[in-house]
């Protein structure tokens, strides 16, 4: 087993590993604080769930246009270096947070902070997918981003264990380490980490380029479902997480202990089944992780139980299993040559689009019905059968070559 295991980590380059490693340790800080922001604004600050959702939808919008151009410019420029000044920055944004809250500086300081976090990491996060591209060939992609994939969600596992225990102590402090962690996590790249050679172009950008959907009918399809599924995909972090606490009952560390559960099934889980579901289509591996993401939330209004919650987490952490390394996957297999990091900052677009808009239309449907939660939930999670019956529609028109792994 061992000598099995050894022989998976070499057939991987390298930076693959660090790459993952820094994603880990980033992950952690990110995840440790994250989870319970909307907390702090609707304890702290008084913000309703649709105040919360706004604020949220407002903020994951410009993160998504910064991830569109985020992707754009890694196309053109060294993209190591974008990884590690974007680490940087982020650390500088939660060092910030962490002053305002200690000082009291008010609602408007920690907003700026938090845009300013969300714009560098939104530039992150299309750059390291880049990377992957650049790092692997394209039939071991999908391993790669599952192994990506695995270690940001071991630094969910981590994270907001930390976080829901200092959420109930001092929020300064707590921004304060997700600031190290960022810090570390930058270092990491940079010392350990070799450049990667990738294809640039060098005509000069143009806002106008991000639109390039329209000129591939099966981005724009595929990007337009993911949209949909995650509007119901974002409910974990703001609607999902007031809701358990704040309506629910449940404690700040047993919320924690929920994203942690998270994190470790898909650690647990990402890669061997990943590995088991390579030879799936794309689009079957896609439709049955936003049936499960229907099934879990449409069960979250009806329970009140700490118990039930975690296997409503465990139904719907399956099913981010099942979608999201075939979700990126699919990109890159319709990325033309010298256009992979475009691809995936429109692939980013549309995913934060989803998390910009799923918030608000959760919290304004939870404020709609504030004593009917099963309405409410129920409705949240019905989008997700749209993806799911797109995505089997999907599978009829997309070349089998793009929709079915490459074997070794």
């Amino acid at each position: 087993m061992l000598m099995k295991g050894l022989r998976y980590v070499r057939k991987f380059d390298r930076n693959l590993w660090i790459l993952s490693l820094g994603w880990l340790v980033s992950a952690i800080g990110f995840a440790a604080s994250l989870p319970f922001i909307a907390i702090y604004f609707h304890d702290e600050f008084g913000l309703s769930m649709t105040d919360i959702g706004l604020f949220y939808g407002v903020m994951a919008v410009v993160r998504s246009v910064f991830q569109a151009v985020g992707g754009e410019i890694s196309d053109r420029i060294e993209r190591l270096q974008l990884l590690i000044y974007s680490q940087y920055a982020r650390a500088i944004a939660f060092l910030g947070l962490s002053v305002s809250i200690y000082l009291n500086w008010g609602f408007l300081w920690v907003a700026t902070f938090l845009f300013i976090n969300s714009i560098f990491g939104s530039i992150f996060q299309p750059v390291a997918n880049a990377m992957v591209s650049d790092i692997l060939p394209k039939e071991q992609r999908l391993d790669g981003y599952a192994i990506t994939r695995s270690a940001g969600n071991l630094g969910w596992a981590i994270g907001p264990a930390i976080g829901g225990f200092l959420a109930a102590t001092s929020y300064a402090i707590l921004f304060l380490i997700s600031s190290g962690l960022v810090l570390v996590s930058g270092t990491i790249v940079l010392l350990f980490m070799n450049s990667q050679p990738s294809e640039k172009i060098s005509e000069r950008f143009n806002i106008k380029d991000i639109v390039a959907v329209k000129d591939d009918s099966n981005l724009a399809i595929h990007v337009s479902l993911l949209f949909i599924l995650y509007l119901v995909v974002a409910q974990l972090i703001v609607p999902f997480s007031v809701y358990t606490v704040n309506i629910a009952g449940i404690s700040e560390t047993q919320l924690g202990f929920l994203f942690t559960l998270n994190g470790l099934l898909v650690v647990a889980l990402q890669v061997p089944v990943t590995h088991w579901l390579s030879k799936w289509p794309l689009t079957a591996q896609l439709a049955i992780g936003s049936l499960l993401y229907a099934i879990g939330y449409s069960l979250v209004g009806a329970f009140t139980n700490f118990g039930f919650f975690a296997i409503i987490i465990t139904v719907v952490t399956v099913g981010e299993v099942f979608m999201s390394p075939p979700a990126l996957t699919l990109t890159s297999r319709l990325a033309p040559s010298g256009r992979m990091g475009r691809y995936m900052g429109i692939h980013g677009f549309f995913l934060s689009a989803g998390w910009s808009f799923g918030p608000l239309y959760g919290g304004v449907l939870l404020d709609t019905f504030p004593d009917k939660p099963i309405v409410a939930w129920m409705l949240i999670s019905s989008l997700a059968l749209v993806s799911f019956v797109g995505y089997i529609i999907f599978q009829k028109r997309l070349p089998r070559k793009v929709n079915i792994k490459e074997q070794m």
